[in-house]
Formats: C-alpha cells, sequence, structure tokens
C-alpha cells in the first residue's frame, strides 16, 4: 500500500514508549527539505497544549518534523502540559539535528492528563536513534486511539508534465466534528510551494474533506491537519489548469481520509453519504447537511434500515439560518424517491430497506431553490458508541 513514505524525502516511523500498554504509541514524521508546510487547527476554545504550540511555531516558521503521541491529549493541563509540549519538540530537535522552531507536536487520547513527559522522551531518544526509517504505515498504526483500522491515501496526477504525488495518514473515531475528534491528519507532496500557497490549497481541501464529516457532532480539543512540501516539482500558481489539477489532488487525498474516519466511526456499521442539492447558496446547503448527517434520528434510522424519511425532514428543517421552501424538497434513499416536491410518494419500502442494510448508504436532498451543494459523510449511530465512551477513561 502506498503511504506517506512513498514519496521520496519523507520519512516516518514508529515506537512503543509506554504511554499505551502493549503497541506503538509514538511516532514521528520528518521532511528534512521541506520547503513549505501549513496547518488548519481546531476551533474549540479549549485547545490542547500541543495545538497552542504548533499553531504558534507555525505562523513564523517552516516546520520539517512532527511528533505525534497518542494515549494522551495533553489538553486541559494547563502550564505543565505547555512545557511539556516544549519538551517535546526541544528533545526531538535535538535528536533531528534542527532548530526546535521546525519541530510540531500532536496529541490525541484522554483529556485532563499530565503527558508522561519522561517516557516520551525515552521514546524520542529511541526513536529518531535512526531519523531516516521509511514506514509510514508503522506511524498511521502508532497514532490510533479508538480507531479499529489505520487510515492512509494516496494520489498522484500529471500537472505540468510532472508526477505530482501527495499522500496522508489519518486518525479518528470518535469526538469527530472537525470545525477547522480527535481528530488527526497529516499530509506531504512532492510539489513546490510556497507556505502561502499551500496554507490556502490546505484550508480549501479540508474545507471540502474533514470539515464534511461527522461522527457524533463533538470538535475535540486536538483536532490539526498539517501538510510538508518536499519542493521537488514546481506546480506555477500562474497556470490556472496546473493549480485547480493540484487542489483536485490535495482536495482527494483528505476526501479519502475523511471518509475512512467517518466509515470507522466508534461503533459504526455503516458510512452515510449525503448529497445535498439545489440550495440558495453553498453555505446553506453545507448547513443543512450537517443538521442531517448529526441528527441522532437520523443515524439511528439508518442503523435499523428504516427509511424513514421524516428524520430526514425534520433535521433540515430545523437548520437555522437557512432558505427552505417544503414546497419543493425532494428526498431520495439509495436513488429511491421516497419524498417529492413537498410530498409522500409510494415506494417500496422493503427494497428501500435492503439498500439501507449495505455498509455504504447514500442519501440524495434536493432543496429546488438555486446552485448550492455540498457532499458530507457521516455514519450510524449504534449501541457500540456507548459502549466504547463509558469504557474509555
Amino acid at each position: 500500500m502506498k503511504t506517506i513514505t512513498t514519496i521520496s524525502g519523507v520519512y516516518a516511523g514508529s515506537v512503543a514508549a509506554g504511554i499505551k500498554p502493549g503497541r506503538d504509541d509514538l511516532a514521528y514524521i520528518y521532511v528534512p527539505n521541506a520547503v513549505a508546510s501549513a496547518g488548519v487547527f481546531t476551533t474549540n476554545k479549549f485547545k490542547a497544549a500541543c495545538v497552542t504550540y504548533t499553531q504558534k511555531l507555525m505562523k513564523r516558521h517552516t516546520v520539517k518534523a512532527v511528533i505525534i503521541n497518542a494515549g494522551n491529549a495533553n489538553a486541559a493541563t494547563g502550564d505543565v502540559g505547555i512545557r511539556n509540549a516544549k519538551r517535546t519538540g526541544s528533545r526531538a530537535a535535538k535528536r533531528l539535528n534542527i532548530p526546535a522552531t521546525e519541530v510540531a507536536v500532536s496529541s490525541t487520547g484522554i483529556i485532563g492528563v499530565q503527558l508522561p513527559i519522561d517516557k516520551i522522551e525515552a521514546g524520542l531518544d529511541t526513536l529518531l536513534a535512526n531519523p531516516y526509517q521509511v514506514d509510514g504505515m508503522a506511524a498511521a498504526n502508532a497514532i490510533m486511539t479508538t480507531d479499529l483500522v489505520p487510515k492512509h491515501a494516496y494520489a498522484e496526477a500529471i500537472i505540468g508534465n510532472k508526477r505530482i504525488q501527495v499522500a496522508g495518514i489519518a486518525k479518528g473515531s470518535g469526538m469527530i466534528e472537525p470545525n477547522m475528534a480527535t481528530m488527526l491528519g497529516f499530509v506531504v507532496t512532492n510539489a513546490r510551494l510556497d507556505r502561502a500557497q499551500l496554507a490556502t490549497h490546505l484550508k480549501a481541501a479540508v474545507d471540502d474533506s474533514f470539515n464534511q464529516i461527522s461522527v457524533d457532532s463533538d470538535t475535540s480539543t486536538n483536532d490539526m491537519v498539517l501538510a510538508f512540501a518536499t519542493g521537488d516539482h514546481d506546480v506555477s500558481p500562474h497556470d490556472p489548469e496546473a493549480v485547480a489539477a493540484f487542489r483536485r489532488l490535495l482536495t482527494t487525498v483528505c476526501q479519502d481520509l475523511a471518509k475512512a474516519i467517518a466509515r470507522d466511526g466508534e461503533g459504526a456499521t455503516k458510512l452515510i453519504e449525503l448529497n445535498v442539492a439545489g440550495a440558495a447558496s453553498r453555505s446553506d446547503a453545507r448547513k443543512i447537511g450537517k443538521s442531517v448527517i448529526n441528527s441522532p434520528l437520523v443515524k439511528t434510522a439508518i442503523h435499523g434500515a428504516d427509511p424513514n424519511w421524516g428524520r430526514v425532514a425534520a433535521a433540515i428543517g430545523k437548520t437555522p439560518d437557512v432558505k427552505i421552501n417544503p414546497d419543493k424538497v425532494t428526498i431520495r434513499f439509495a436513488s429511491t424517491t421516497v419524498f417529492e416536491a413537498g410530498a409522500p410518494i409510494d415506494f417500496d419500502r422493503e427494497l428501500v430497506s435492503d439498500a439501507l442494510r449495505r455498509s455504504t448508504v447514500v442519501i440524495d436532498i434536493t432543496l429546488g431553490l438555486g446552485s448550492g451543494r455540498a457532499q458530507l459523510w457521516g455514519c450510524d449511530l449504534t449501541k457500540g458508541y456507548i459502549d466504547i465512551n463509558t469504557d474509555y477513561s
């Protein structure tokens, strides 16, 4: 499988530092020749120490490495948490022989517990004894918390006669409604872009991917998506076609990672793909989509393979500050129209129920008001979600 270390000049690996006993729990990504880096971060006011530290760092510096630990979020940990984030970055920088300002820090796990910094520093000494490991798979596995599977994505395209590559890893399964759960994403490309260009592309890609998923409507304290560019091949900012092609490539990788997170939602058995069309604006389409994808009633109906279109209609109607005309709304489950132009219609319930039992369920909403559209991804809500989160601490 192709992953981040498929791209030349990208190094990654992991080690068992003892934060989560019995498995690797400390990982790194290192791009020594990075020409640009960019990040998108949680909007939660309770930002984890790693987010505060990395966000400040990236405003002034090109980051060339990130250290990621699982098992501890280092969130709501006060000044000690900030000091531990700095210690993590400084120890890694020493081992990599680069300035501390070039090392980002990312954490995931339980909130309100101090990092076992002695274990992390000892783990970094082992992990970075050889900083040129090419094991992106190991890194993806090490950053998981309640995830059941690691998440990788890779895509490439010929842009300006050059083979441009984008690859990423991510983790996330619960506390997922990124607004940029605990959701982390790390993306690399062999393109040459400056910091501003990469930041612009990343923000747009995140808006159409990670910001369009939801597992449980909770925004984490630790959400972070970082991108690195190795600079091997130019993507001319003066060529609109090349710029658009790179944006599509980056968005594809981010969407593949985002869908993998939604599919692996805690306790989930189904991926829900929601398409909203005909909204008065793109903003309205996104708001309506979030209202539907977050609805516990919609999510439980899908889990039970119940074609209860009324739950979708109610979720559409409760959305604040958007234009809705119920007489123009049409709803489809798995390509079968179940509600049309504001009125129920006859449909084969057993046929639709069978379609809702599949691992991927598609819901289409048409609003008949304009050209605004959005695509979102979520998952069903099961008893497994409750079990995982009551046992978490």
